[in-house]
C-alpha cells in the first residue's frame, strides 16, 4: 500500500486515509471492514460512481461544497476516535 504523505508528515488522518484499504476490502468482499476503513468515503462512493457514470460536470459551487465536506470529515475523524473498528 502507498503511504499517505499527509499522515506521514503529521501523524493525522487525511479525509482519504483508508481509501486503499477500503477498496481492497471491497474487492475481497469484506463490506464491514471496508466501511470502517473510511466510513464517509464508503457512504459517498455510490453517489460518486453514479455521478461518474452519468458524466455530469461539477460546478465550482459543487466542488467547493465537496471540498468543505472533505475538510470537515478530515477534522472530525481526527477528533472522534472510531471505537467500533474491528
Amino acid at each position: 500500500m502507498l503511504t499517505c504523505p499527509f499522515h506521514w508528515l503529521t501523524g493525522l488522518d487525511c479525509p482519504f486515509c483508508g481509501a486503499q484499504r477500503m477498496m481492497l476490502a471491497l474487492l475481497q468482499g469484506h463490506v464491514a471492514e471496508a466501511f470502517w476503513c473510511n466510513p464517509a468515503l464508503f457512504i459517498a462512493l455510490p453517489f460518486i460512481l453514479a455521478w461518474w457514470l452519468w458524466k455530469k460536470e461539477i460546478s465550482s459551487r459543487t466542488a467547493f461544497v465537496l471540498l468543505c465536506l472533505a475538510l470537515v470529515w478530515g477534522v472530525v475523524r481526527n477528533l472522534v476516535p472510531l471505537s467500533a473498528t474491528p
